[in-house]
């Protein structure tokens, strides 16, 4: 598991485990549950250009972690090639939308669309 996710006080909070921690340069992101626009599983966007990483880490083709920006915009990304991408779009905060590798990836999309519907 790269990333914990939990929902506290009205809050969405990601929890970069282990080397992910180092990797990232991140041990929390916490957005505000109202800043959360929508979140989905998005098979595809592993193959698209991340943009300029700023900072972060990179295992060509395998495995992205940190800030990348792209287009004025910044996405955060802490994900291995193979898992299923959570994508959660934001309003009003640093990241324009989190890419992250959970367990159980269709679960944690169903538990934050029942909190910020």
């Amino acid at each position: 598991m790269q990333n914990k996710i939990e929902i506290k006080d009205d809050q969405l909070i990601v929890l970069p485990q282990g080397i992910n921690k180092l990797a990232s340069l991140t041990k929390k992101i916490a957005i505000p549950l109202q800043h959360v626009h929508d979140v989905s599983i998005d098979l595809n966007i592993l193959n698209d250009s991340k943009g300029i990483r700023s900072p972060g880490t990179i295992i060509n083709g395998y495995y992205w972690s940190g800030t990348y920006i792209k287009g004025g915009e910044k996405t955060f990304f802490n994900i291995k090639k193979g898992n299923k991408p959570v994508v959660i779009q934001l309003i009003n905060e640093k990241y324009t939308r989190l890419v992250l590798g959970v367990d159980n990836p269709e679960k944690i999309v169903e538990l934050i669309k029942q909190k910020i519907n």
